[in-house]
């Protein structure tokens, strides 16, 4: 059985969101991400959760135009998933009754071998997304060195193929993407592997950008998303060294907001509160020692200052 990490999704560039939205600060990402991609190298989407690494891979993948195939990191994926390995026998029973007297039974066992998601991607030239890259043991990446530099996949001893080295396709290329290196769960890249592939730096998009991607994932009018936006930017700022609050936070107030109906006004308690429940839920689930009734204090202010501005 694959483990959790590698999933199989078909052509998975249908799967970006139908939402995506195409801004300067995007285009401009895309457009250094297919020179190096065209140039024969892979590329690395690195940057905080929430940032659209795994959406934009997708859409650079869909770009392409190859059949894609994603693989995502976590501890439990191994060398084999990636590759494949052996599942299972086939048995064959062969009954010799030529001889009238004589009943002969013959049984074969086979071992059979299931191809991992590299091998056909490398194998027939698709385009493998790599979410989380470094989430997965580095002595599980370690198979990705020889198919960057030397454009070749070892084989292990009981692949059933005629070659052991299987020659990289000249069509195949390669996204990673990964979290910050202080993140939990997340392991540091070997140097050998970051040596083979150009990083791009991905942060939070300015703020045209952000209104842009929030309106489009919720249906929010857009003079209702500047305002939320701005309340979630400014709240970011104030606590970006303290806890996460990313875009998927701009997309998540927006679209409650909306399928609610709620009103956006500093005298609605019901909005205040969903502000703080969105915005404040990323300190739950990291270790930091922060003042709760500080930071809803905090985030009380900001929703007054920026409502008042935005009048």
């Amino acid at each position: 059985m694959p483990k959790e990490g590698v999933k199989g999704l078909g052509d998975v560039a249908m799967a970006y969101n139908n939402a995506f939205t195409l801004t300067p600060y995007v285009d401009e990402i895309i457009n250094r991400a297919l020179l190096y991609l065209n140039a024969g190298y892979p590329i690395h989407l690195k940057g905080p959760a929430g940032t659209g690494k795994t959406v934009l891979a997708m859409y650079i993948a869909k770009l392409i135009g190859k059949p894609t195939t994603m693989i995502f990191g976590n501890e439990a994926v191994e060398t084999s998933d990636m590759i494949g390995s052996d599942f299972g026998y086939t048995k064959r029973v062969v009954e010799d009754n030529y001889i009238h007297s004589v009943h002969k039974i013959m049984e074969d066992y086979e071992q059979k071998w299931i191809d991992g998601r590299i091998i056909n991607a490398c194998e027939k030239g698709y385009v493998l997304i790599y979410d989380e890259f470094t989430r997965s043991r580095p002595e599980t990446n370690n198979i990705l060195l020889s198919v960057l530099e030397e454009k070749v996949l070892e084989l292990p001893i009981n692949y059933y193929g005629s070659n052991k080295l299987l020659k990289i396709h000249p069509d195949f290329k390669i996204i990673f993407t990964s979290n910050p290196e202080e993140y939990t769960g997340v392991y540091k890249s070997q140097d050998a592997l970051v040596d083979r592939f150009i990083t791009l730096e991905l942060d939070f998009p300015d703020q045209n950008s952000e209104v842009n991607i929030a309106v489009a994932n919720s249906g929010l009018s857009l003079d209702k998303a500047v305002n939320l936006v701005s309340i979630v930017r400014s709240f970011r700022e104030i606590n970006r060294s303290k806890f996460l609050v990313s875009l998927r936070d701009s997309i998540k107030l927006c679209k409650i907001i909306k399928t609610a109906n709620i009103n956006i006004a500093y005298d609605n308690d019901v909005f205040r509160k969903v502000c703080i429940d969105v915005l404040t839920s990323g300190i739950s689930v990291q270790k930091t020692n922060i003042d709760r009734t500080k930071i809803k204090e905090e985030l009380n202010t900001i929703i007054k200052v920026v409502l008042m501005e935005h009048k």
